[in-house]
């Protein structure tokens, strides 16, 4: 594999104390755990067995699986909830970078890439990537470069995909050469994060057959050249989803003599509303995994039952504060200032999450170098509601000032609901009277992406890089298309965020990525992440050889096994 000089030296230098830190640490699963032995922690070898004694694996069981988040669709390009963490044990992507541990890449679809220079990306297709039987009218034939083609193709034509706004602005060209072999991409400039984006779950590459028959099917089936698949029928809405073995899987296991990949039958998942019920149906045994809420509860259940930790990574998701800037008065830094002085993020991390988080800056803690660091953050962003009273004076309006906040009253992410009271406490500690208003989880979305808000506490999605959080601040929004938020309206700000985005010289990033987010502080941010904490993954002491280190990108490793 050929990389550039950025992949090349990103790859040896991204490793810093805060990513030591997280390594050892722990915290929430997400969504990366609803897809069964994905989200996995340590510093280890991803291949490795989480054993100490070197078990040889074996055939059968069918995982199972327990998680509270809604499937929207199995559609691979437009689910924008649960069904996105399934999308890998399903279709295949071209190759994944781990945002945990950069310098692992998995190459799927392709073998290998290369870049011959900043602009053009090279993918050669991997022969053998055989679609599973399937019910859906797809032949049982090899993935190839001219399906990633009307992948991307159907991405840049339908304007509700995940993916389009990044296709649409990063895609000058693309082409599958004649014989399906070759994949080629062009970039209209260097762009810092397309080995991140080209590898990102909504980038998914079914077989070209579902993508021109009946798009209603791709909502509750699906088959591709993954390592399951989803039968007619195998998705009841709210209830529960079923993924059978592909046993044309292309993957070998080179630790048991290429033994042919998964081990396992399949996946029962069951969608569970509630912790509670979640908890007993993993102590029960009817489900394999479980997300522990905080550490006091992890360690707990680690003591009492037969069961063993296999996770300890930073998350990168979190809930924020969103200031709308196009509504009177927050056009007005120091209104923006004084919200931002009014929080105090140790509170957070205490109550919350018994100490097991990190307090975010603009750029969340779990990426790494690219966030500043906590003593900057710590006079940045200082808790000072005094001063969030002088700001809101030299604003020119009445303290108490009257704010009106929304957020999504029935979601199911259960740390909004304990950021809530804390959030009303220090917003009045600091001078504000805050009107709430609570909304049911779909109208809140709507409203969010509509821009009808003026504050808004807002759960979010996993962010694996700086790329979306700087984009907050960008007049085209996080996802480049003028939804959910319009930026701080400053064309210096924009044209710093867009200069970032080509850096290819990982020093250079790192720095420019710091002074944008200093930038912004000046300006008065407008979205404020509050904290990210680590994750608390538990399994049952039968389940081997769960992946170590990789984030998300272990849902890609299918070499887990069940000795029942």
């Amino acid at each position: 594999m050929t990389t550039s000089t950025y992949w090349e030296k990103l790859e040896r230098q991204r490793i810093t104390r805060r990513r030591m830190l997280a390594a050892t640490g722990a915290g929430a699963a997400g969504l990366a755990l609803a897809a069964a032995c994905g989200d996995s922690g340590g510093d280890g070898d991803p291949d490795a067995t989480d054993e100490p004694d070197a078990e040889a694996p074996r055939y059968g069981g069918r995982y199972q699986l327990g998680f509270a988040a809604t499937i929207d669709t199995l559609d691979p390009h437009l689910s924008i909830a649960a069904g996105v963490a399934f999308f890998p044990r399903i279709y295949n992507l071209l190759v994944r970078q781990s945002s945990l541990k950069p310098e692992f890449v998995f190459n799927d679809l392709a073998e290998s890439y290369e870049q011959p220079d900043d602009t053009t990306w090279v993918f050669s297709i991997r022969p053998g990537v055989k679609v599973a039987p399937n019910d859906l009218g797809v032949p049982a034939r090899d993935i190839n470069a001219i399906d990633a083609y009307e992948s991307f193709e159907r991405i840049i034509n339908l304007d509700q995909a995940n993916a389009a706004v990044f296709v649409n602005e990063w895609f000058a060209s693309h082409e599958a050469s004649a014989d399906g072999m070759t994949y080629t991409i062009t970039t209209p400039t260097p762009y810092a994060w397309f080995l991140f984006r080209i590898g990102s779950f909504t980038s998914m590459i079914p077989p070209r057959e579902l993508l021109a028959g009946d798009a209603e099917q791709l909502r509750t089936a699906g088959a591709g050249g993954g390592p399951f698949s989803v039968p007619i029928g195998g998705y009841t809405e709210g209830e529960s989803l079923v993924l059978n073995k592909n046993p044309n899987y292309y993957r070998t296991d080179p630790n048991n003599n290429d033994a042919q990949l998964p081990y396992i039958d399949g996946i029962d998942a069951k969608i569970l509303t509630d912790r509670a019920t979640l908890r007993t149906a993993f102590l029960d045994q009817q489900t394999y995994t479980y997300g522990a809420e905080n550490k006091a509860e992890a360690d707990g259940l680690l003591a009492g039952y037969d069961v063993y930790q296999a996770s300890s990574d930073p998350t990168f998701t979190f809930i924020s504060v969103t200031i709308n800037v196009e509504r009177e008065p927050f056009d007005n830094p120091n209104i923006r200032k004084a919200i931002m002085h009014a929080i105090n993020r140790q509170q957070y991390v205490d109550l919350v999450y018994g100490g097991d988080a990190q307090a975010n800056g603009i750029v969340h803690w779990p990426t790494g170098a690219y966030a500043l660091p906590p003593e900057e953050l710590d006079e940045l962003q200082k808790f000072d509601p005094e001063l969030s009273r002088q700001l809101l004076q030299e604003a020119g309006v009445d303290v108490p000032f009257k704010v009106k906040v929304m957020f999504p009253a029935n979601s199911t992410i259960e740390e909004h609901s304990t950021h809530l009271p804390i959030f009303l406490e220090q917003m009045a500690a600091a001078g504000f009277d805050v009107e709430q208003d609570p909304q049911d989880f779909g109208t809140w979305l709507d409203n969010y992406r509509e821009k009808n808000y003026d504050v808004s506490l807002s759960p979010n999605q996993v962010y694996e890089n700086p790329e979306t959080p700087l984009n907050f601040h960008h007049s085209a929004g996080p996802a480049g298309d003028n939804i959910f938020a319009s930026g701080l309206a400053d064309p210096t700000i924009d044209a710093e965020i867009d200069r970032v985005k080509t850096i290819t010289d990982s020093e250079e990033l790192v720095q420019a990525i710091h002074d944008v987010q200093r930038q912004i502080y000046e300006a008065g941010p407008m979205f404020l992440p509050i904290v990210s904490p680590f994750s608390r993954t538990l399994y049952w002491n039968f389940v081997k050889n769960i992946p170590s280190g990789l984030g998300a990108t272990g849902l890609l490793l299918n070499d887990f096994w069940l000795d029942l």
